[in-house]
């Protein structure tokens, strides 16, 4: 069964609760994140997306100077590493939400993304890649 910690990023990118949302932008751009966890310590208490940005930066015509915790979401879903990936795609759908930060005693130790279940999809079951290898090897290429 393939779990969250086998399709999640494990180099989650976060920002401190007390950084401006020009901060949180600049991150985001140069490392072309749509969006970023927000950490209180080593607590993740939030996350943000270039979505809130857009909502509450430039529509309400807010500063650059507004902190990051004025406009993050606060009520942070969260999952176990250890979870299935069909309870991670289950709580993602339920909840309306594309990142699912991954947490493990509560410690932030990846992220999954909605894009991560399509790549996930693409890859062959270890028993698909067996039977492949089987294949190419079949019993008219062996002496008897």
């Amino acid at each position: 069964m393939t779990t969250v910690k086998d399709i999640m990023t494990k180099d989650v990118v976060s920002i401190s609760v007390d950084s401006s949302v020009f901060d949180v932008a600049e991150v985001m751009s140069s490392n072309q994140l749509g969006s970023l966890v927000i950490m209180d310590g080593e607590v993740p208490v939030g996350i943000v997306t270039e979505r809130d940005i857009v909502r509450w930066v430039c529509a309400k015509k807010l500063l650059g100077e507004t902190k990051v915790s004025e406009i993050m979401s606060k009520s942070l879903i969260t999952i176990d590493p250890d979870a299935s990936i069909k309870d991670a795609a289950r709580l993602m759908s339920i909840n309306k939400i594309r990142r699912l930060p991954v947490l493990e005693q509560n410690r932030l130790v990846g992220i999954v993304v909605a894009s991560d279940f399509v790549r996930n999809l693409g890859k062959k079951s270890a028993s698909e890649e067996i039977l492949e290898a089987v294949g190419r090897y079949s019993s008219t290429s062996f002496p008897v």
